[in-house]
């Protein structure tokens, strides 16, 4: 039998940037994701709780000799799809263009990364757009409910939203910016996966000469202390009350990461499961109920999220606290091949999707070491075995596990006095 050919290449270049691409024949396309150290867990914890998303507005207008709208010009010339977002740890600097252009779009990132114009009479829309959309979580009971949720669930600096604090917003200047993101923005702690029409040794040629001069290491956040922890209670004049139980889980680079997935699809992850068919169709309890893993670098989590009536709070509470207890023998070899197929299937099509993919590789590098090609990620997902999910289920997600539990109930005062 022919082995399929490795279009999966990785590259350090001396300055400690990690270059991942994986050649597709059949595209025509090239999508980028670049990872750079500067997420929200950098900000400072004292004036800069905020600074990550403000960067993320503010990389984009303009860099080198193109003002904003000139570097704009630049990129839709080349058809090129972008973004900047911050997670926890990075900024994802992200572009989807031809391949043919991908070299000319690779330019356009470099200066983006290191030579941004950080104008000063555009800081004031950009933060005008953060503190819109930090004032829009009072807006959104159920977002409020999540985020008020990790405030307390995470230590710090990882229980911030990201969103920011309004002061330390308001308070900031275009030289705090610049200044912190040459004190960031640094190539090892940096990765660039590109997917699609690439050419990896040109990407690597191209890049080594652009990078000469780029030098140091991005920070790395770390725990600081411990959570908050407890339950969290939000009064709000709603029709409906807004649950959310914070729980453990394990990181990425854990061996159970798969296995207490597939636990949680089980429990939490679509309309056959545990919670939704007890809690909302049985008994009608919730409009909405769910359980979901979120897997990192430093920390994991499972999230239960659930929305009901006032009235209703306290039995919807006892009813997901009985299904987890219910839990502790496993799920059966049904549930897990039904979560497995469907794992299987949505990696499938994540693989496939261009910018997916690139996300994809330059996370698993930060999270694992080391990236994986599609064919990997699709056996582990064929390798689900019931008899080591049940194993996880009964050591991670046991009477310890749902003790430690973390809750935020939004809603009534009446409603949520007193429910734990």
């Amino acid at each position: 039998m022919n082995q399929a050919p490795n279009y999966l290449r990785t590259t350090r270049l001396d300055n400690g940037l990690q270059i991942i691409t994986e050649r597709n024949p059949s595209q025509r396309s090239a999508s980028v994701i670049w990872l750079v150290p500067g997420g929200s867990a950098c900000d400072p914890l004292e004036r800069g709780d905020g600074w990550a998303t403000l960067l993320s507005e503010f990389l984009m207008r303009g860099s080198g000799e193109l003002e904003s709208r000139e570097f704009s010009d630049a990129m839709d010339r080349l058809g090129m799809r972008r973004s900047v977002s911050a997670d926890t740890y990075h900024q994802h600097i992200a572009a989807t263009l031809a391949g043919s252009d991908l070299s000319s779009g690779l330019d356009l990132l470099v200066d983006l990364v290191l030579q941004p114009r950080f104008p000063g009479d555009a800081l004031a829309p950009v933060k005008s757009l953060c503190l819109q959309e930090l004032s829009g979580i009072e807006d959104d009971p159920a977002s409020l409910a999540a985020v008020r949720l990790d405030e307390i669930r995470y230590p710090s600096p990882f229980h911030r939203h990201g969103l920011g604090i309004q002061e330390h917003i308001e308070a900031t200047t275009a030289d705090d910016l610049r200044g912190y993101w040459k004190e960031v923005a640094r190539p090892t702690g940096s990765i660039l996966a590109v997917t699609g029409d690439v050419d990896h040794d040109r990407v690597v040629e191209q890049l080594s000469m652009r990078l000469a001069d780029w030098s140091g290491t991005g920070p790395t956040p770390e725990i600081v202390g411990a959570p908050v922890g407890g339950t969290l209670r939000i009064e709000r004049d709603t029709s409906q009350v807004h649950l959310g139980i914070g729980l453990a889980g394990p990181i990425a680079a854990d061996p159970d990461h798969l296995a207490f997935r597939t636990a949680v699809g089980v429990l939490g992850g679509g309309s056959s499961s545990r919670l939704f068919l007890d809690v909302r169709e049985r008994r009608g309890l919730a409009y909405s109920v769910s359980a979901r893993y979120s897997e990192g670098f430093a920390l994991g989590a499972c999230t239960i999220s659930a929305g009901t009536t006032p009235e209703r709070v306290a039995e919807t509470l006892e009813r997901i606290d009985a299904v987890l207890e219910e839990f502790d023998g496993g799920p059966t070899d049904e549930e897990v091949t039904r979560i497995a197929v469907g794992l299987r299937s949505g990696g499938l099509m994540q693989q496939e999707h261009g910018p997916s993919r690139a996300r994809q590789l330059a996370l698993d590098v930060f999270r694992r070491g080391t990236a994986r090609s599609t064919e990997a990620i699709l056996a582990e997902f064929d390798a689900i075995d019931p008899d080591d999910v049940r194993r996880v289920a009964l050591e991670r997600m046991g009477p310890a596990w749902r003790s430690a539990a973390i809750r935020c109930l939004l809603g009534p005062a009446s409603a949520i006095a007193g429910s734990d």
